[in-house]
């Protein structure tokens, strides 16, 4: 718990950065824990300290649920009903949408096309199965056309940590087969391909405007920072074992940055800079830094100071063992999409270009463009993914 007067102004963010009263002159850091509530009261606070704002640790039972609402239009022209996809049938889509955690910091919100199911099949506390005196948020989609996400229910500060657990992924597995489906999805109405060929999750991403569950299209033009898997077959990836890189699909962790400056997709959006092997790989190498095991947690953390992310995982990994891996990226230097927040410039950025689908009126990075921070986790895609995710201890 912190002072009342930065809970106030920061109900939004799980951690962040000491700058209030007089905190104590010395070299920047940056420490994990919390800070107490009287260190902050009397201005002892270490420079660069992260304050604990807010925290969930799913111990206070069932979550209450809001009924279904049936969805209205979206203005974003990638939206379920956005101009982009012109001459689509969308079927009816159905949401719930309720606010958890202290002073409703976070948002939970599921969409599905089979109302009769309870939203409590979508996003439930449930027993830890490496612990059962624990409790901990399962995200589920029993169906590719489900989606469940668990963001910050306000914009992010300036300077903000945001960390949570995230473990026992039933995702797919990039395998030969059904990979998590039961055969024969697709990804319609916005798309006629196949769905069981990706299969995924998001650990931990940051977008550009308020996270809710949409079609694929729709968050591809929205990423800023993101952690995520999508096990897939034939591999289009690579993962990094150690000492190479090797082809495969089987429960990768990608880590990557939307890079500004690439042309970019109308349906996949901008190319990735991806982090794999300790560095940052060319635009558009799509490579991931490694493999997630099936029966344990993780801890993912993104720290945003000014215009540098920081990026940790921590685990037991596939290939590298138990270990941390950590990236840094200057937004503001690689032109990350859409880095730049509501009073923040990005003059060297701009760019005009546009998608010939929606025309000039929706270029790139227009000059007057700032879009806020937001975090979410889950399954965000109403036409693919399918399965299950634990989440806890969200900081």
């Amino acid at each position: 718990m912190i002072a009342a007067p930065l809970l106030r102004n920061n109900t939004a963010l799980l951690m962040v950065l000491a700058t209030v009263g007089s905190c104590m002159h010395q070299s920047p850091r940056t420490q994990p824990g919390p800070v107490s509530p009287v260190d902050v009261a009397h201005g002892t606070v270490p420079c660069g300290r992260w304050i604990l704002a807010a925290a969930e640790t799913f111990e206070n039972g069932a979550l209450s649920l809001a009924t279904w609402q049936t969805d209205t239009a979206d203005p974003d022209p990638f939206g379920d009903h956005g101009s982009y996809f012109r001459g689509s049938v969308v079927p009816p889509i159905f949401r719930s949408q309720s606010v958890v955690g202290q002073a409703g910091w976070l948002t939970v919100e599921s969409s599905t096309r089979t109302p009769t199911t309870s939203p409590a099949a979508f996003a439930t506390v449930v027993p830890d199965p490496g612990n059962a005196a624990n409790h901990v948020l399962r995200i589920a989609s029993p169906a590719h056309t489900d989606a469940t996400i668990l963001r910050s229910t306000k914009a992010l500060p300036l300077r903000y940590r945001v960390s949570v657990r995230v473990g026992f992924p039933r995702f797919g597995d990039g395998k030969p087969g059904l990979n998590g489906y039961n055969g024969g999805e697709t990804a319609e109405p916005w798309s006629s391909k196949s769905a069981t060929s990706q299969n995924g999750f998001y650990w931990l991403s940051i977008l550009d405007t308020e996270p809710r569950p949409h079609n694929n299209t729709w968050i591809h033009h929205h990423r800023k920072i993101v952690v995520d898997s999508d096990n897939h077959f034939p591999p289009w990836m690579e993962i990094y074992d150690g000492s190479r890189f090797v082809p495969s699909g089987e429960h990768p962790i990608m880590v990557f940055a939307v890079d500004g400056r690439g042309q970019g997709q109308e349906t996949n959006g901008k190319p990735f800079l991806s982090y794999a092997a300790g560095v940052w790989q060319p635009s558009g190498q799509i490579r991931a830094l490694d493999a997630y095991r099936t029966d344990r947690f993780y801890r993912v953390t993104i720290e945003r100071r000014d215009a540098i992310f920081t990026i940790t995982l921590e685990g037991d990994f596939q290939h590298g063992g138990q270990r941390s891996y950590s990236a840094t990226i200057d937004a503001a230097e690689r032109c990350v999409f859409h880095y730049n927040r509501p009073g923040e410039r990005a003059e060297r950025c701009v760019d005009t270009r546009y998608y010939p689908a929606l025309g000039p009126s929706f270029p790139h990075w227009p000059a007057d463009g700032a879009w806020p921070d937001y975090f979410f986790f889950g399954d965000p895609h109403e036409n693919y993914y399918e399965g299950e995710v634990l989440y806890d201890d969200v900081q």
